[in-house]
């Protein structure tokens, strides 16, 4: 066990900065999930492998656990604090994989889909919960090459998956740097609407395919399995011959909607799910906290094009932390869909939680 050693701390503790990198061939792991043991605290690694995350005092005894789809989970002890860089190195699960037996001819994919439907209650969270997140919104322009970005710290409520209520969230902290290419048509920066959007197992209006009402109108196929901790999941891919507004949800009805859920062998349990259409592409990733599952990453990205217009625009939103008791609503006006470039930024803030990487 890698021992993560940290040598100085502050009152409240320190910031560690991570690689998650793969142990054969050294390239980086994205999005692997990082939770501190014995804690509802956490983070994700970034698509190139780095995370950053406070360690506080309190939880200098505990360790870090990380694991990704594919990959065999770690943990990595914390001794000390102290602030710096360290790689954390996963091995391919691939000499377990070929240890597990399935029969595909066995297998139907659209009644994997309809057991983890009917499974819901028991994977997911019933009751009331608050969520806190980390977002990076960028905005990126291939034709005058400006590049903007937005982070924002998140506080989210959710009455639970049962309830199939909208989530309410508060937009509590932001920071912004460079000049932003979408000024000129006062394009909305909303970093919560990949939340809503790609976590439809809560989806309150019963879109896509995990409403079983909807199995009929989609083509199924099973494509493998992996490892995900310690189950097996199965990859289905999915895509929807003839989208509908009423199917997808949108406003404008998609060309194209597919997508790949994977779903644990034992449990039937959601663990990712990646939604592509022509016009954007989301995905959601979920851990396993207190026997129940919390998307732990969500990522998005569109582009927008128009005359002297082409910009990739792009979000990363990251759980932090999950609070189970003591819930507190979120005030029915929030924030969220407002005009966030408006925000003070709070820097003192950035700068003891969310450090600049220093060489």
């Amino acid at each position: 066990m890698l021992v993560v050693r940290l040598n100085v701390f502050g009152q409240d503790g320190q910031v560690v900065h991570g690689k998650v990198i793969d142990s054969e061939t050294k390239t980086p792991v994205p999005f692997a999930s990082i939770a501190i043991t014995n804690s509802t605290r956490g983070t994700a690694a970034d698509e190139n492998g780095n995370f950053t995350l406070m360690i506080k005092s309190i939880e200098a005894g505990q360790s870090l656990k990380i694991s990704s789809i594919g990959y065999l989970t770690k943990h990595f002890k914390i001794n000390a604090l102290d602030s710096g860089r360290v790689d954390f190195v996963l091995q391919s699960d691939v000499r377990s994989l070929g240890e597990v037996e399935i029969n595909e001819s066995a297998i139907n994919p659209a009644d994997i889909v309809r057991n983890a439907i009917d499974s819901l209650k028991v994977n997911y969270r019933f009751e009331p919960f608050n969520v806190e997140y980390y977002s990076t919104l960028r905005a990126g322009s291939a034709i005058t090459g400006q590049q903007f970005q937005i982070e924002t710290i998140l506080f989210g409520y959710c009455k639970g998956y049962e309830t199939n209520a909208a989530k309410k969230l508060e937009i509590v902290k932001k920071r912004s740097q460079g000049e932003n290419p979408l000024k000129g048509i006062d394009y909305p920066y909303w970093p919560t609407l990949e939340i809503h959007r790609a976590d439809v197992i809560s989806d309150p209006h019963k879109t896509g395919i995990l409403n079983s009402a909807n199995i009929d109108k989609f083509t199924f196929k099973y494509a493998g399995v992996s490892m995900y901790e310690t189950d097996t999941v199965y990859q289905i891919e999915y895509q929807a011959p003839k989208p509908t507004k009423k199917l997808t949800g949108y406003g404008i009805v998609p060309q194209v909607y597919k997508g790949v859920v994977y779903i644990t062998t034992t449990s039937n349990a959601i663990v990712r799910h990646d939604i592509v259409t022509d016009q954007f592409q989301h995905s959601i990733i979920y851990k396993k906290l207190d026997d129940h599952y919390f998307p732990y990453l969500i990522t998005g990205e569109r582009t927008l094009k128009g005359q002297n217009l082409f910009t990739k625009v792009t979000n990363s939103i990251i759980l932090t932390n999950v609070v189970l008791e003591n819930v507190r609503p979120v005030e029915n006006t929030t924030n969220e869909f407002g005009d966030i470039t408006a925000l003070p930024d709070d820097n003192e803030f950035w700068e003891m939680n969310y450090p600049e990487v220093k060489d």
